[in-house]
C-alpha cells in the first residue's frame, strides 16, 4: 500500500466485489418480495420493516464504533503499529458487549410501553413483541462482535468481507424458503435473518485471525487511549448515525402514526428499489474510507483530491442508468413486481429515486471526509436534511398521503446534498464548474438514452396489458434497449466524456476474443 498503483488496485478490487454482492442482494430482494407477500399479509410485512426502523436506533452506538475500528485500523496498519490494533479491538469489543447488554435489557423494559406508542394494531401486539425481541437480540449480538469484520475492512479486505456476506445471504434465502414451507409465517424472516448474521460473525472472526496472526482480544489490552477514540470520533459518528437513521425512518414513522401500517407497507414497496439501488453505486464510495485514511495519514492530499473527484464521477456513471430506468418505468416495474393496483407505490418510487440520485453525488465526499477524520462536514448537511424532514413530512403526508412523505424526503435530501457538495468542493479546492462538468453530463446522457424507450413503452404497454411473466420479458427488453442506446451515446460522445487516461484503461478490459479488437479500436485515442 505504498504506491499509487496498489491503492488504485485495492480500491478497484474492493469496489468490484462490493458491486457483485450488491447486485446479488438487489436481485434477490426484488425477486423475493412478491414471494414473501404470498406467505404473509401486507400488515405483517409493514411490521417486519418497522422493526428495523425502531431497532436501528438501538444500533447507533455501533455505527460510531464500527467507523472507529475501520479508520484507526487503517491508520495503525499503515504505520506498522500492530499492538494498537489489539488495543483498539479489545477495548471496543469489551465495551460494546457491556453496552449491548444494558441496551437490550433497557429495550425489554420499555417494549410494553413502546408498542402502543408506535400505533401498532392490538391484534398484532404479540407478534410485534416477539419480532422486536428477536431482532433486538440479533442487533445486539451483531454490533457487539462487529469489530472482527471492521478490522478486516480497515485492512482493506473488503472483498473478503463481501464474500462472507454473499455466502451468508445465500444460506439465508434457502432457509427462508424452508421456513415458509414449514408454516412459520413472518417469523421465517426473523430466523433466517438471525442465522445469516450468526454466520457472518463466526466467519469474520475466523478470517480476522487468519489475516492478523497477531490478533488478540484480552482484558490486558484494554486502554483508556483507545476508549477516548471511540468516545471522540465514534461519538461524532454515532451522532451522524442518528441523523442518518432519522432521515431514513422519519417518513415511515409519520406514515405509521398518521396513515397506519398498511400505508407503511405500501410505502415500503415504493422505497425498496430506490433504497436497494443505492448499494450498487455506493459500492465505490464504501471502499474509500480506509483508503482516504491511509492517504490522509501519509499527507498525500493531491491524490485524495483526485480520488474524490474521479470516484464521484464513476458513482454517477454507475447510478445514472438504473435510476433513470426506475424513474421512467416505475409503474410497469411495480405492476410486474407485485401486481396491478399499486399506483401509489409507483409514484413513491419515482419521487424517491429522484431524491436518492441527487443524494448519491455526496457518496464519495462523505467517505473521504470520514477517512480524513472530519465527520462535521457530514453532520452539518445531514442535520439540515433532518430538520427539513421533521418540518415537512407530517404536513406533506396530510396533503398528499404516502407520496407527500416521498416529496418531503426528496426535497430535504436535495437541499442537504447541495450544501455538502459546496463544503466538500471548497475543502478540496474544486470549482463548481469543474465538478459539474465531470459528474453531471454522464447522468444527463444516460437519462436521454431512456427517452425513446419510454415513448415506445407508453404506446404499447396499456394495449398489451401483459401479465407478470410476459411483462417481465417486456421490461427486460426495454432495459436492454435502454442499455444499448446508452452505450451508443457513450461511444458517440466518448471523446467529450472520457480523458485519454480513462480511455486507455477501458482498452485493457478483458473481453471475448472476437470483440476485443473492436473494443480496443473504439477506445483508442485518436
Amino acid at each position: 500500500m505504498n504506491d499509487k498503483e496498489n491503492v488504485a488496485q485495492t480500491v478497484s478490487r474492493n469496489s468490484l466485489f462490493t458491486m457483485v454482492y450488491n447486485v446479488w442482494y438487489l436481485g434477490t430482494r426484488l425477486i423475493f418480495t412478491p414471494l414473501i407477500l404470498s406467505y404473509i399479509t401486507l400488515e405483517e410485512y409493514g411490521l417486519w420493516a418497522y422493526c428495523f426502523v425502531v431497532l436501528s436506533y438501538l444500533a447507533l452506538t455501533a455505527f460510531g464504533f464500527n467507523n472507529t475500528y475501520i479508520r484507526y485500523t487503517a491508520d495503525y496498519r499503515s504505520r506498522g503499529k500492530d499492538e494498537k490494533v489489539n488495543e483498539l479491538l479489545s477495548t471496543g469489543i469489551f465495551s460494546m458487549v457491556g453496552m449491548g447488554l444494558v441496551l437490550f435489557l433497557l429495550f425489554l423494559w420499555l417494549l410494553p410501553t413502546l408498542i402502543p406508542i408506535l400505533g401498532i394494531n392490538p391484534e398484532l401486539t404479540r407478534t410485534a413483541h416477539r419480532l422486536f425481541v428477536g431482532t433486538a437480540a440479533i442487533f445486539v449480538l451483531n454490533f457487539s462482535l462487529a469489530g472482527y469484520q471492521c478490522v478486516l475492512e480497515g485492512e482493506q479486505k473488503i472483498a473478503l468481507v463481501k464474500k462472507i456476506h454473499l455466502f451468508a445471504s445465500v444460506v439465508e434465502l434457502g432457509l427462508l424458503l424452508l421456513f415458509f414451507r414449514l408454516g412459520m409465517g413472518v417469523f421465517s424472516l426473523l430466523w433466517a435473518y438471525g442465522i445469516r448474521f450468526g454466520l457472518i460473525i463466526v466467519l469474520s472472526l475466523i478470517f480476522a485471525h487468519r489475516v492478523f496472526p497477531f490478533l488478540s482480544v484480552r482484558i490486558r489490552h484494554l486502554r483508556l487511549e483507545a476508549l477516548k477514540k471511540f468516545a471522540d470520533f465514534g461519538g461524532k459518528m454515532s451522532f451522524l448515525g442518528l441523523l442518518s437513521l432519522l432521515i431514513n425512518s422519519v417518513d415511515r414513522i409519520f406514515i405509521t402514526r398518521i396513515l397506519h401500517l398498511e400505508s407503511a407497507g405500501l410505502y415500503e414497496i415504493g422505497r425498496k428499489l430506490p433504497n436497494i439501488g443505492m448499494m450498487l453505486p455506493s459500492a465505490v464510495a464504501g471502499t474509500l474510507m480506509p483508503a482516504a485514511s491511509h492517504l490522509e495519514g501519509s499527507n498525500q492530499h493531491d491524490r485524495l483530491r483526485g480520488i474524490y473527484l474521479r470516484s464521484t464521477r464513476y458513482i454517477m456513471l454507475l447510478s445514472g442508468l438504473p435510476y433513470a430506468f426506475l424513474i421512467f418505468f416505475a409503474p410497469q416495474i411495480i405492476e410486474v413486481w407485485v401486481g396491478p393496483g399499486y399506483e401509489g407505490p409507483a409514484h413513491v418510487m419515482q419521487i424517491l429515486a429522484t431524491g436518492t440520485l441527487i443524494n448519491l453525488f455526496t457518496g464519495s465526499g462523505t467517505a473521504c471526509v470520514r477517512g480524513m477524520g472530519l465527520p462535521g462536514y457530514e453532520i452539518q448537511y445531514m442535520g439540515l436534511s433532518a430538520l427539513m424532514l421533521l418540518g415537512l413530512t407530517p404536513f406533506f403526508i396530510h396533503l398528499y398521503g404516502i407520496q407527500g412523505a416521498a416529496w418531503a424526503y426528496t426535497l430535504a435530501q436535495s437541499a442537504g446534498s447541495l450544501y455538502f457538495l459546496h463544503r466538500a468542493n471548497t475543502l478540496f479546492s474544486i470549482a463548481w464548474r469543474q465538478f459539474i462538468g465531470m459528474t453531471v453530463p454522464p447522468v444527463l446522457l444516460l437519462f436521454a438514452a431512456g427517452l425513446p424507450v419510454l415513448l415506445v413503452c407508453q404506446r404499447i404497454w396499456a394495449p398489451l396489458a401483459p401479465s407478470r411473466w410476459p411483462g417481465l420479458a417486456l421490461l427486460a427488453l426495454f432495459g436492454c434497449a435502454h442499455l444499448f442506446l446508452a452505450l451508443l451515446l457513450i461511444l458517440v460522445f466518448r471523446d467529450r466524456l472520457f480523458s485519454a487516461d480513462e480511455k486507455q484503461k477501458l482498452t485493457q478490459f478483458s473481453l471475448p476474443g472476437p470483440i476485443r479488437p473492436l473494443w480496443k479500436k473504439l477506445w483508442s485515442a485518436p
